[in-house]
This record gives structure tokens, sequence and C-alpha cells, in this order.
């Protein structure tokens, strides 16, 4: 597809399938039109050119409005109980620290939890039945993989069933089952969205109250983009829980003996910039400083961490995802942060092991994220200040130590957290506030343009949960037909 036509390719598909919903929603097809939702939902997120999709998000709220009546009785019965807190997770995943966090802080609270997660992730979270082994929970698994309307009515089963005062909804961008459900329970359940996913596109605005970012980009774009009301805007940044895991296998070198930039997580958070200036950086990096050796723990498109491994042979190393990164980054010189998208939830662990995240600003992205961020001195405005300054940090160790020192007091407390989470929860407000300021993302979504493929896209949802939508849309008949020609061409090279 041409750049220039890009936008207009997508408007005519988006279009296309707001039509199709609305007619679903009329007929009462109400499972056709949550799959063409979480479909046009995924495009949006990976697009990222709007932050809220009005007409998406109005759909939501019809269909909760059409299928509300089968649930009236019920709802309109519901007694909250004061100590019940939800947890609406849509991943299931195990070692994701912002799970870890709220889950530890509605223990330490006291709370009774309901954890509502995906049942493919019953024998597959160790950490968080770890985590979680002396607390006062109740854990509930749904089907998340068969169809759209049977996610949506487990979940709203269970939200019946265990009266909670309020609920938290942790989940993918797209997650049209999550946002029906919750919408069923507007004026009854005081209900929270967890911004995880700040810097980019998301279904949830009409179907929660308040809305919980940890950074100044999540005010700016839930108030300016998503148009939602400051009055239901909470500032909420996380603790950490440091997991110090015993086992360090595999490691290209001994990491206790020597020293190294160490930097993590999805590779695709390194690309898409013209410049390469990451990769700009650990080669200068590499090339100045002859005893230092570059560790990277993450998995992805490596096509140009390839390039500095075959140039770097004996002092780069790329790793797979690690659950001991908190040992490389305890015993690492230097942190370097991923550029253009940088990683939060890893400056915040390097900032606490008391090991300097350097982090390039890419306009205000990761702004507000520690706290004294700027006296810590950890962002540099252009390459040149960044190299030289690092240069300087790799080869005076009385200055290193100063600057490490700066770091002292820049992440949350658990216990601060653990406070937080209950003044969320029975007052709405936190010990601080957003500065709601609005920040230009347009170069940062204009990476997310260069990169979006529409075809890629549309292959991807052609998957099983989305199988009654076959007959009805013709491009998708055509992508089973090529996936079925793939699979034979394969079995036949066997």
């Amino acid at each position: 597809m041409c750049e220039e036509n890009k936008k207009k390719e997508v408007n005519i598909f988006l279009n296309n399938i707001y039509r199709f919903v609305e007619k679903e929603i009329a007929k009462g097809k109400y499972e056709k039109a949550m799959a063409a939702i979480s479909i046009a939902g995924e495009i949006q997120y990976q697009f990222n050119q709007e932050y809220v999709d009005t007409d998406l998000e109005k759909n939501i709220s019809l269909i909760a409005k059409k299928i509300k009546p089968r649930y009236e009785n019920k709802i309109s019965e519901l007694k909250v109980k004061e100590k019940n807190i939800l947890f609406y997770d849509g991943f299931g995943l195990d070692t994701r620290g912002v799970v870890l966090m709220y889950l530890n802080a509605l223990k330490k609270n006291g709370y009774h939890v309901i954890y509502v997660t995906d049942k493919n992730a019953v024998e597959t979270q160790p950490e968080v039945h770890k985590l979680m082994k002396d607390a006062d929970i109740i854990w509930e698994y749904i089907n998340m993989n068969d169809k759209y309307t049977a996610w949506m009515e487990e979940l709203t089963d269970i939200i019946i069933k265990r009266c909670p005062k309020a609920m938290f909804f942790y989940t993918k961008p797209n997650d049209v089952s999550g946002a029906v459900s919750f919408s069923l329970f507007e004026g009854k359940i005081d209900r929270h969205l967890i911004d995880l996913t700040d810097h980019a596109f998301w279904i949830g605005v009409n179907c929660n109250d308040y809305f919980l970012g940890s950074r100044e980009m999540s005010a700016s774009n839930q108030f300016f983009k998503r148009h939602i009301p400051k009055e239901k805007l909470i500032k909420l940044g996380v603790n950490l829980i440091v997991d110090r895991c015993d086992t360090h296998e595999k490691l290209p070198f001994d990491v206790t003996k020597e020293r190294y930039i160490f930097s993590g997580g999805a590779l695709y958070k390194t690309l898409g910039e013209e410049q390469n200036t990451y990769y700009k950086i650990v080669d200068h990096i590499l090339q100045y400083n002859k005893d230092i050796k570059f560790l990277y723990a993450g998995f992805g498109d490596d096509s140009e961490m390839v390039k500095i491994l075959e140039k770097y042979p004996d002092r780069a190393y790329l790793v797979g995802e690690r659950k001991d990164y908190y040992y490389l980054i305890e015993n690492c010189t230097l942190y370097l942060n991923t550029y253009p998208m940088f990683g939060g939830m890893m400056m915040k662990y390097s900032a606490n092991a008391g090991k300097i995240p350097i982090t390039l600003r890419h306009n205000a992205d990761s702004d507000g994220l520690l706290l004294n961020q700027q006296e810590a001195r950890i962002e540099y405005d252009t390459y040149q200040n960044l190299v030289e300054d690092v240069d300087k940090l790799l080869s005076d160790e009385s200055y290193l130590k100063e600057r490490e020192a700066l770091l002292e007091g820049t992440v949350i407390t658990e216990q601060r957290f653990v406070n937080n989470v209950r003044g969320v929860i029975e007052k709405h407000q936190t010990d601080y506030e957003h500065e709601v300021i609005e920040i230009d993302t347009s170069e940062f979504q204009k990476e997310f343009y260069l990169r979006f493929d529409l075809e890629e896209q549309k292959y991807k949802s052609v998957n099983y949960i989305n199988r009654s939508l076959y007959g009805s849309m013709p491009w998708m008949n055509k992508i089973l037909i090529k996936k079925f020609m793939n699979k034979l061409t394969r079995k036949n090279h066997k």
C-alpha cells in the first residue's frame, strides 16, 4: 500500500466495519457485531492514528443496552460487598509487573479479591499464585478463545455472583467482551481502567468511571485525545515487586565479573525510526569503550540487532526474555533504555537497583515516570549529549557514583502504592495529581503509521474466534483460502 493512500484505505475498511456492526446489532447478531468491533479495535491499536473511536465506543454501549434487559433484575437487586474487589485480567500472563503490583496492594489492604482471567492461564501463572498464596482470593477462569458473547456472559455472571464494590479493567486494547460486560454495571459498581497502553488506542472510554495512569502522557491523551473529563483521571504510579530469581542459566558471560551495558524489552521498541538511533548509541558505546560488553534481553525483529552482534561478536549478546532480568540490572554498569519507544517498567527497575537508566528523550513520552525525574538527570535531549555523558560515566568511577546517588527516592515505595490503591477504591483519589498538559504525539504516531500494514492485520484477524464472520466478509474467505494453500504447501514439503 502506498504511504499516501494508507490512511484512506484504513478509513474505507473501518467505515465498512462500522456499517456492518450497526446492521448486525439491528438484527440482534451480537456475536458478529462484537467480532467486527474486536477486529476494528485491533486495527486502530496497530495503526494508532486515533486515541478513541467514537463509533466503536457507541456500538459497545448499544450492545450493552440491547442485552441489559436479560440481566436487569439481577443487576438491580445486586448489593455490593464493601470488601469485594474484582480484578479483570484480559492477558493471563505470569510475570507482568502491573498485575503483580495491583494484586499485592489489594492483598495488603485486606480486600477479598476476585481475580478473573483466561482459562488457558490455569496452570501458567506460578508467580501470581506464589504472590497470592496467603491472600483472601477467589480464582475465576473464563473462556476467552471461543465466542465473544460467551466470554461476555461468563464475565457478567461472575460479577453478579461476586458483588464487588469496585472493579479493575486491565486488558487488551480491543477487548470488546470485557467492555460490553463492564458497561452493564454503570452506576452500580465503580469501574477503573488501568491505562496500560497510554501511548496507543484502546477500547474502554464509555465502560469505565475512572482512568488510572502513571505518567503525564496518560493524562494528556486521556483528556485531550480521548476526551475524558479531568475529574475521572487519577494519577497512580506503581511500585515495584522485585523477583530475585535464583537461577541464572545460559548467560554468555559472567555478569558478576564483567562490565556491561544492559538493555531489554520487545525489540520493536528499538525500531521504526530512519536513523536507527538506538543502534547508533550501542555502536558508539562499544566502539569507544573497549572493556564494555552489551547484553540485550528480549525478543522480536532482530534485523538491526544482528548487525551489532556481527560487528562485535565477542562483546554484544542477545538473549531471550528472562525471569532474572533484575539480577542482570543489578550487576550492569548502566541500563540503556530502548528508543524510540522507551521501557517504562525497566526504567523503574533500573532506578530501583541504583543503576542509571540512560534515556534519550522522545518528545515527552517518558515524562513523570519517576519521582523527581528531572533532578535524577537520566534523560538526554540529543544523541550527542547522551553518548558524551555515557563515555564519561564509563570512564570516571566517582562521577558514576555521584550520578547513581541521584536515583535515591525516585521510585514509589510499596507502602505508598498500597495506600494509594485504597485511596482509589475508597475516595477516588491518590496523594498526588496529574499535571494535565497537552503532549505532542505526532512524531510518535508517525512511526506507527509507517510501520502499519493493513493486509497483514487483516490476515491475522482471520482466526477461530472470528469465525462467525467468515460468510459475511469476502476478504476473509480469500485469506482462508490462502492460509489453507500455505498449510498444504508446507505439508507437501515435509
